[in-house]
């Protein structure tokens, strides 16, 4: 079994691709790296499709009893959709609710999933699951938002907040700006001699990747927005992934204090 090239997961690719192509909704896409491909072999990435038997065999595929990247005794680690958003509006509810329902009954596999429409996720999670049944139930489903600048973050991480999920995660990638998550990661702010000061971490946040663009037109880097985030997650004390830095080729490392960091939340 072909294990993935993405630092924070185990698997991905055309067999957990059961939704490939999509539309540009934000900055982050501008040079997005599944169009690159599709446009390498003459594609059109804009064509939005389901793969109804990739869906269907997710059920009864064979994974390991263990996570080759974090190791024992963590389950497997399988994101999907790495070249398309399963909340697309293009995706029919009907296919999203039986993903969905197929994903939970592998309770032996973790399913990482990420969207940047978490308006569409919130309202099929909420109108379609029991109060309390999405997070009690699928708890091997961890929701996520991308987030590639302040803007994003404040549009989609409330959203995000406000969608039930026993695991929540950012990717901050490409990261094009500092961003303050820590309004979402503490409850409560006092002032200690003209310094802001976050009290009570909410806990509702539990992982953020952080990576910046790679190939020949990548935008401008900072590390300092890295250090800054992952020093956010070490007051909130949740998991920070760096991913990897800006160079032209992915899988850079991304160097902060001295050491990568690769964390990811307890199981």
């Amino acid at each position: 079994m072909k294990t993935s090239s993405i630092g924070w997961t185990d698997f991905s690719g055309t067999p957990y691709n059961i939704v490939t192509g999509c539309t540009k909704v934000s900055e982050g896409c501008r040079f997005c790296y599944g169009e690159a491909i599709y446009r390498r072999f003459g594609k059109d990435f804009s064509q939005v499709t389901t793969h109804p038997d990739r869906m269907r065999r997710l059920s009864h595929k064979r994974f390991p009893q263990y996570s080759l990247k974090r190791g024992e005794p963590y389950r497997p680690m399988c994101f999907v959709c790495d070249t398309g958003d399963l909340f697309h509006e293009d995706v029919a509810t009907g296919f999203i609710l039986e993903t969905l329902q197929r994903l939970v009954y592998r309770q032996n596999v973790v399913w990482q999933v990420l969207t940047k429409r978490p308006d569409r996720m919130r309202q099929i999670i909420t109108e379609s699951f029991p109060e309390g049944w999405f997070h009690e139930r699928a708890s091997n489903i961890w929701l996520g938002v991308s987030c590639e600048n302040q803007h994003r973050a404040d549009e989609r991480i409330p959203i995000l907040l406000d969608t039930p999920a026993a695991v929540r995660w950012i990717s901050a990638e490409p990261l094009l700006g500092a961003i303050d998550f820590r309004p979402w990661l503490f409850d409560g702010m006092r002032h200690d001699n003209q310094y802001k000061r976050y009290e009570y971490p909410l806990g509702l946040i539990h992982q953020i990747v952080v990576g910046a663009e790679s190939g020949p037109n990548r935008r401008l880097f900072d590390v300092a927005w890295a250090a800054d985030i992952l020093h956010q997650c070490q007051e909130a004390d949740i998991s920070c992934f760096l991913k990897q830095g800006s160079a032209l080729r992915p899988g850079k490392p991304l160097i902060v204090d001295g050491r990568e960091w690769k964390e990811w939340p307890s199981d």
